[in-house]
C-alpha cells in the first residue's frame, strides 16, 4: 500500500464526502430550524428555551439528513444507523442506562464511605422536586440524543466503515471533548475524561450497533449526576430542590464545581469500564441489528 492511501485511499475518499455532504445538510437543516424558530425565543431563557429547546432543533437537523443519507445514498433502511423500533429501543437504551448511571452510582458511593460527600437538606417542596425530576429527564434525554446522533451517528459509522475503528474513535472523541471546552468550570482533567466518556460511548454502540445503547448510557451518566445526586454535569449544576449534595474532599479527585467527571476518581475508573464494555459478552449485536445490515460490519472491529 502506497503511503498516500493510508490518508487518501478510495474507502477513505468516499468516507469523506459523504460526512462532509451530510454535515452539509445538518448544518443548513439547524440554521433553517434556527431562523424559522427564533421568533419564539424569549429575551430571558431558562433550561428549557437555553438547553432543551436548541438541543430538540439539533436533533431534527441531524434527523433529517441522516435519513436522507441512508435512504438514497447508503440504500439502507433508517433504522440500519443503530436505531430499530420495538422492543429493541428499551432494551438497549435500559442496558446503556444500567452501565452509565451504575458508573456515577459507583463514585458517589466511593466519595460517601471516605467522608468527601455528604447529603444536605435544601429548600423545597415534595411536587417542585417532582416538576424538576421529570422535566431533568427530558431535558438530558434531548441533549443526549443531540450528542450521540452527532458524534456516534451515521458520520461517525461512516467514519469506522471508511477509515478504520481507530481513527474514527480519535476524531470522534476528540469532537466530543472540543465542544465541552467553554463550559462552566472546565478543566484540563475535566476534559480528558470526557474524552474517555466519548470512547465509552463509541464502544458501547460499536459492540451492539446500536445508538440505543449509547444513548442510554449517556443519559443515565448525566441523570443520575443531575436529578439523582444533585451533582454538576460537566460544571452545569441544575439544583434539584428539597436536598443538596456537599463536597469536602480534594478538587482534583472529586472534581469539584465541574463534577465528578472533573476529578482523578473518574479518570482512574474510566480506564477498566473502558476495557470492560470493549470485552464484555454482555454486549453484542442483537439478531435484528445484524438482520439491518448496519454501516459498521461486525468483522471489521478488533
Amino acid at each position: 500500500m502506497r503511503a498516500r492511501d493510508v490518508f487518501f485511499g478510495p474507502e477513505k475518499l468516499r468516507a469523506l464526502w459523504r460526512v462532509l455532504i451530510f454535515l452539509v445538510l445538518a448544518f443548513a437543516s439547524f440554521w433553517l430550524l434556527l431562523t424559522v424558530t427564533s421568533p419564539l425565543v424569549p429575551s430571558e431563557q431558562g433550561y428549557f428555551w437555553g438547553l432543551a429547546f436548541p438541543s430538540a432543533l439539533l436533533v431534527v437537523a441531524i434527523l433529517l439528513p441522516s435519513f436522507v443519507m441512508m435512504r438514497w445514498i447508503e440504500r439502507r433502511p433508517f433504522a440500519a444507523m443503530g436505531l430499530p423500533l420495538g422492543k429493541e429501543a428499551p432494551r438497549g437504551f435500559l442496558r446503556g442506562a444500567v452501565i452509565g448511571g451504575g458508573f456515577i452510582a459507583l463514585i458517589v458511593v466511593l466519595e460517601t464511605v471516605v467522608g468527601w460527600l455528604r447529603p444536605a437538606p435544601d429548600a423545597g417542596t415534595l411536587l417542585g422536586w417532582l416538576e424538576e425530576i421529570v422535566g431533568l429527564a427530558l431535558l438530558v434525554a434531548v441533549a443526549a440524543a443531540a450528542e450521540e446522533l452527532l458524534f456516534r451517528g451515521y458520520a461517525f459509522q461512516v467514519l469506522v466503515e471508511g477509515a478504520g475503528v481507530t481513527l474514527a474513535l480519535i476524531l470522534s472523541a476528540g469532537t466530543f471533548t472540543f465542544v465541552h471546552l467553554r463550559n462552566p468550570e472546565v478543566t484540563s482533567l475535566g476534559l480528558l475524561n470526557i474524552g474517555f466518556a466519548g470512547v465509552l460511548m463509541a464502544l458501547a454502540y460499536l459492540r451492539t450497533r446500536s445508538l440505543w445503547v449509547a444513548l442510554g448510557l449517556h443519559w443515565a451518566w448525566n441523570y443520575v449526576m443531575a436529578a439523582v445526586f444533585d451533582l454538576p454535569v460537566s460544571g452545569i449544576h441544575f439544583d434539584v430542590s428539597g436536598y443538596d449534595t456537599l463536597l469536602s474532599g480534594p478538587e482534583l479527585v472529586t472534581g469539584g464545581a465541574f463534577g465528578p467527571e472533573g476529578g482523578l476518581l473518574t479518570t482512574v475508573l474510566s480506564l477498566p469500564l473502558i476495557v470492560w464494555v470493549f470485552r464484555t459478552r454482555w454486549l453484542a449485536e442483537s439478531p435484528r441489528m445484524a438482520a439491518l445490515k448496519p454501516l459498521v460490519d461486525a468483522r471489521d472491529l478488533p
